[in-house]
């Protein structure tokens, strides 16, 4: 099922958690690639087109409730107080054991960041949001049973894939959080023989559209991000000495939890001109490479994760990032620009089929550049154009050891050299 429902075909997966600390008078690839549930299974459904409405919805289908808090009367109120108390409450209840997970980002551009916590297991998570906004602290209801929750961060939108494995069947309910609501503004579903979008049949292209229309662009996990433990808690509430503290108690994170599977590593190095250097965290690339991206704002701001073979590029000239990816069927490419409230924006996307070619003769091959079809010739200049040129390649400089931690805590670890 996991494999039949991987909607969600993305070069890269990232984002940003916000100001250091806002008080209740603080006042931001490739299309995304559907596939069907089921190849071989494939109906066609014959519906007249419909026309969808993309302005913000918050009666349709399934608004998630919440109640709210006046903080006006709270003494010393803050984001860091009220998710340290959130998180003392979750340690605290029977939903708390070894899957528990969380991320502090903000997810509605107020520049107060959010708290979301998972906890279950894998394909059947519960998250729960708690929010400041303005004078409100808003604790929603749960989204129970998701195969994941996602941050689309180009349109400010939760996406939350509920997969259903009997039947054969995906849900994906997209939320807005805005003010002390949290509006279902979309819902996709999919099965062997129908396609829906909001709640209306239609056939597979049309919602594939509408699926790359909302759904594209830089994607980030939600929830998943930090452990429970005392340190890592400390440092994503901005309570850490500096970034060396905080960036030592993310790595501890992942020697404690992720070392013996993924083989962990890390770079550092000042993309965003601040003096202090971002951390790069690489893992999994012998079967699922990712290369997580943590910036300091008086806390370890959780922005992304790429997949790019346990390593990311950084074009210093051009002041952006990139991916590489060349696989059995497709090779493809995405430059991001880092911007100042913690997230990436997508600036050059490339991609072709000429691997699969050599299992399938029949294959047509296609080229494209920023999602626009072009002939090779063409397609090869604009690439060559946008990729030659000195870079660095960050994730794979210092192994994650306690010994490299501990020289890191001191100011002391390998830097990345251009190639």
């Amino acid at each position: 099922m996991k494999k039949l429902l991987a909607l969600l075909c993305v070069t890269a997966m990232l984002c940003g958690c916000s100001s250091k600390d806002s008080s209740k008078n603080d006042n931001k690839n490739n299309d995304t690639n559907t596939t069907t549930a089921s190849e071989n299974t494939q109906t066609t459904v014959n519906i007249e087109d419909v026309t969808f409405d993309y302005s913000i919805d918050d009666s349709y289908e399934a608004p998630i409730n919440g109640t709210s808090t006046d903080v006006t009367e709270m003494a010393d109120v803050s984001w860091s107080k009220l998710y340290r108390d959130a998180i003392e409450e979750f340690k605290k209840s029977d939903k708390y054991d070894d899957t528990a997970r969380f991320t502090i980002y903000d997810i509605n551009d107020d520049m107060i960041p959010d708290l979301i916590i998972s906890y279950g297991p894998y394909g059947h998570k519960n998250f729960i949001l708690k929010s400041l906004a303005d004078i409100n602290y808003t604790e929603f209801e749960e989204i129970k049973d998701c195969g994941e929750l996602l941050f689309v961060m180009n349109k400010s939108l939760l996406a939350a894939f509920h997969y259903n494995d009997e039947e054969q069947r995906q849900t994906i309910q997209l939320y807005r959080l805005k003010n002390d609501k949290l509006a279902n503004v979309y819902t996709y579903e999919l099965s062997n023989t129908y396609a829906k979008v909001n709640g209306q049949e239609v056939d597979r292209d049309k919602y594939a559209e509408e699926y790359n229309f909302l759904i594209n662009g830089v994607i980030k996990p939600m929830g998943i991000d930090h452990s429970f433990d005392d340190d890592i808690v400390k440092a994503a509430l901005g309570e850490a000495a500096d970034w060396k503290e905080a960036y030592c108690a993310v790595l501890n994170d992942y020697l404690k939890y992720k070392k013996q599977n993924d083989n962990n590593h890390f770079s550092l190095l000042d993309i965003n001109g601040d003096d202090i250097p971002e951390l790069f965290v690489s893992g999994g690339y012998h079967y699922a490479p990712y290369v997580d991206i943590y910036a300091w704002n008086g806390c370890p701001v959780p922005v992304g994760s790429f997949g790019a073979d346990g390593n990311i590029l950084y074009y210093k000239d051009k002041d952006e990032l990139a991916t590489y990816y060349d696989g059995p069927n497709e090779t493809s490419g995405s430059f991001y620009k880092f911007t100042d409230n913690f997230r990436f924006e997508e600036t050059f996307t490339y991609g072709n089929n000429e691997n699969a070619k050599k299992n399938d003769e029949n294959i047509e091959v296609v080229y494209y550049v920023n999602g626009e079809k072009m002939d090779k010739k063409d397609y090869e200049s604009a690439v060559k154009k946008q990729t030659k040129a000195t870079h660095y390649e960050l994730g794979q400089d210092n192994d994650i050891t306690e010994e490299t931690i501990k020289e890191l805590a001191e100011g002391k670890y390998k830097e990345p050299s251009q190639k």
